[in-house]
């Protein structure tokens, strides 16, 4: 049998190799409301947990604090939108007071579109916002309530690069090829609980984002709402495609896993795309299909 080289560490989840840690998530999940305080209450008391248990990044789903748009949808004529800017200048608060990074789904209305986004808000462990990531892909429901974004978010947190997703931005394979190589790890946030209609998502969904991260070569932790019942738990997927550790279905809380200071897996991961990238764009196979000719 041909000996495997030393350098070759695919076959080995990342979280087995005994390497130091550079960044600690949690991937938190709570039943989702329109009840913007209710969420609150369930958010402090994670993002305190989270930082106790010694996360560097409290990780929350789509609209985690102001609810999946207006209990009116798809109208917002009885939002309460001081109540949601309350509501952030308590979450900016918490995310000072325990010097933890916070990213958490919310709407957001800036005026320069016609109707509000669905959007992620990225808190550094100051408090300030450092980025924020408006939902690209919505669903024909979506746009009678929400605006469309059109630009991805890339920020670094704690040295480690992050790009970021929402929910139906699974099913557009583009969205995750742009973070390849540019990012160690994406934060997906989804309200992906409580259906009765077709569950397709239930099976279907997180082998497919395990196939981002094998495929691009970077962690993901996804963040779902969890009323009863969730199509899926959130969950964690190592650089190598490898599932991490999930939270309980059903249950409010989190579950931590960790990115680690890996230099050998850097450069394997950095080998894998740069063969996919030459397979891709011709130049690896140009030299043979020469030869060919001749």
């Amino acid at each position: 049998m041909k000996k495997k080289r030393a350098d070759y560490v695919w076959d080995v989840p990342p979280s087995t190799r005994g390497k130091p840690v550079r960044l600690t998530v949690a991937t938190c999940q709570f039943p989702v409301s329109h009840d913007i305080a209710a969420n609150l209450a369930h958010m402090l008391d994670l993002t305190a947990r989270a930082a106790s248990a010694g996360a560097d990044v409290a990780h929350f789903p789509e609209c985690a604090l102001s609810g999946y748009g207006a209990a009116s949808w798809p109208t917002w004529d009885d939002f309460e939108w001081a109540t949601l800017n309350a509501a952030m200048d308590s979450l900016a608060e918490a995310a000072r007071n325990h010097g933890i990074w916070i990213v958490t789904g919310s709407v957001h209305w800036d005026h320069s579109h016609a109707r509000p986004t669905n959007s992620l808000f990225i808190f550094d462990d100051k408090g300030a916002i450092a980025g924020r990531y408006d939902k690209r892909r919505c669903s024909i429901n979506d746009l009678r309530a929400f605006a469309p974004g059109d630009q991805p978010l890339t920020l670094v947190i704690k040295g480690v690069r992050c790009g970021f997703l929402i929910c139906l931005d699974w099913a557009f394979p583009e969205l995750w090829q742009e973070h390849a190589g540019k990012v160690e790890l994406i934060f997906h946030s989804c309200y992906s609980d409580n259906v009765s209609r077709d569950r397709i998502e239930a099976h279907a969904i997180q082998p497919l984002i395990q196939s981002y991260g094998w495929l691009h070569q970077y962690a993901i932790s996804s963040s779902n709402s969890c009323r009863p019942r969730q199509n899926f738990p959130s969950f964690w997927i190592e650089r190598t495609g490898h599932r991490g550790s999930s939270a309980i279905p059903d249950e409010t809380g989190f579950v931590l896993n960790a990115l680690t200071n890996d230099p050998e897996l850097d450069a394997f991961c950095d080998r894998v795309l740069e063969f996919r990238r030459s397979a891709s764009d011709g130049s690896l196979y140009a030299p043979y299909l020469e030869l060919q000719k001749g």
